[in-house]
């Protein structure tokens, strides 16, 4: 791909994947981003090999400066909009990048003249990616939305819960960030590769809401035939038994898929005498025989007949996971304040052992070498934004109310119990993986 610039040094690499280079590599994208959706979509890019800069305020509140699944493997521009020359200094930078990115609404983006159709003016090559709640046009388009609004508002909450309780939400608080993301980041590599067959650039408008809209295909088809969805629980009409079992232990609990050939499988297994075809209630003697067993033990018994199973996973049985492990899913980062390499996801696609990673810098860290580098403004210059106030740093602030202490957090509800030995199966499942691996790992 044509690009702008060489990567920094946070997204050199000598290899990828399967010793494959990071496609991206020499193409630089500025992105003024806050939540999740972005971040997440930059931050993919940023492991395909990009230099990614993100823009943020030195005088507001820094926040997810901790959430290194976010920030990593970026430089940080401290950058305000609103004191003089911070308008001009970022149009300076967007020209030296190939890739300009924000999600905050079209408004905020006019107001200051960096919206697209004053960037691509000046650059007509330039790759303009818009992520908005919904959209940069129709009657929505300046309404600000988050992820837990936009899965509300495209349907998903509605579809998610007990019939007889209140609308749920997805397990993860970034459940449509993450979606819209991921359609993001496929969005800006196929303009990248546009551009590099036509040398033409483009206006990239994604939203929050019809990303979300667009994981219910089924739902409208269902419309459709006049069928009105319902709240479901674990239920799906496909299976014959189709559910979230108890099983021994402190919140174990196993997850259940068989068609109706595979019942006298399940069973056999749990010991069910009576025949499935015919018993009344088989779902309740499978949850009674359920809760008599070791929950990994069961899933085991079960696959090996070939039934679906699977354990109900905290993050612990995640991040110690042998299968993950073999397979190299996990991304090393180094973190000075922890005073240890910590474990993160990869990228979507696995491989995280493969790509070197570098932990979150600082808000503003990146500034000047961002500002004469890719902006190509003099020190002098430089100087007198930082000292105007329009360039500086920022640390991340201390949470109010949070506790260190699993008592507190019990009670607060923030914990359901204290894994104690969690950080010594870590180690146990690191070492594992690295033995399997080899010398060459």
């Amino acid at each position: 791909m044509v690009s702008r610039g060489a990567a920094s040094d946070a997204t050199e690499n000598d290899g990828f994947v399967d010793g494959v280079g990071r496609p991206l590599e020499g193409i630089r994208v500025l992105s003024m981003e806050q939540a999740a959706a972005l971040p997440y979509a930059t931050r993919h890019l940023a492991d395909l090999g990009a230099d990614v800069i993100r823009v943020a305020s030195p005088k507001r509140p820094a926040g997810g400066l901790d959430n290194v699944e976010l920030v990593r493997d970026k430089r940080q521009l401290a950058l305000d909009l609103d004191s003089p020359g911070g308008p001009e200094a970022f149009r300076r930078v967007a020209a030296g990048c190939d890739v300009v990115a924000h999600n905050f609404t079209p408004r905020v983006m006019r107001k200051y003249g960096i919206d697209p159709a004053t960037l691509r003016a000046a650059d007509p090559t330039l790759v303009y990616l818009s992520l908005t709640g919904a959209g940069t046009t129709g009657p929505w388009a300046d309404r600000p939305l988050f992820g837990p609004g936009a899965e509300a508002a495209s349907g998903h909450a509605l579809l998610i819960g007990d019939p007889d309780g209140w609308p749920g939400r997805p397990g993860t608080v970034t459940y449509a960030d993450n979606t819209c993301g991921l359609y993001a980041a496929f969005a800006v590599l196929a303009a990248l590769e546009e551009r590099s067959r036509t040398g033409t650039g483009s206006h990239i408008d994604v939203s929050l809401y019809e990303t979300a809209v667009s994981a219910l295909g089924p739902v409208f088809a269902e419309r459709a035939l006049g069928a009105v969805p319902q709240r479901s629980r674990n239920a799906d009409a496909r299976f014959a038994l189709h559910g979230v079992f108890a099983a021994k232990g402190h919140d174990r609990s196993v997850a259940i898929a068989a068609t109706a050939d595979q019942l006298p499988s399940v069973a056999g297994v749990l010991g069910i005498g009576a025949s499935p075809e015919v018993a009344a209630g088989f779902e309740g003697e499978v949850e009674i025989a359920a809760a008599t067993w070791v929950a990994a033990d069961l899933v085991d018994a079960l696959q090996r007949v070939g039934v679906a199973a699977a354990l109900a996973a905290d993050s612990a049985d995640v991040a110690t996971d042998p299968h993950l492990r073999a397979r190299g899913w996990f991304g090393v980062v180094p973190r000075a304040a922890a005073g240890h390499a910590v474990d993160v996801s990869g990228p979507a696609w696995g491989g995280g052992a493969g790509v070197p990673m570098s932990a979150a810098h600082a808000v503003g860290a990146d500034s000047r070498d961002v500002l004469r580098d890719v902006g190509g403004l003099p020190d002098a210059e430089i100087d007198d934004l930082m000292a105007a106030g329009t360039v500086g740093d920022l640390v991340a602030p201390s949470r109010p109310g949070t506790s260190s202490d699993p008592v507190v957090r019990i009670d607060r509800g923030e914990l359901s119990w204290v894994d104690v030995d969690v950080r010594e199966r870590l180690q146990v499942a690191r070492e594992a993986a690295v033995g399997a691996a080899g010398p060459s790992a």
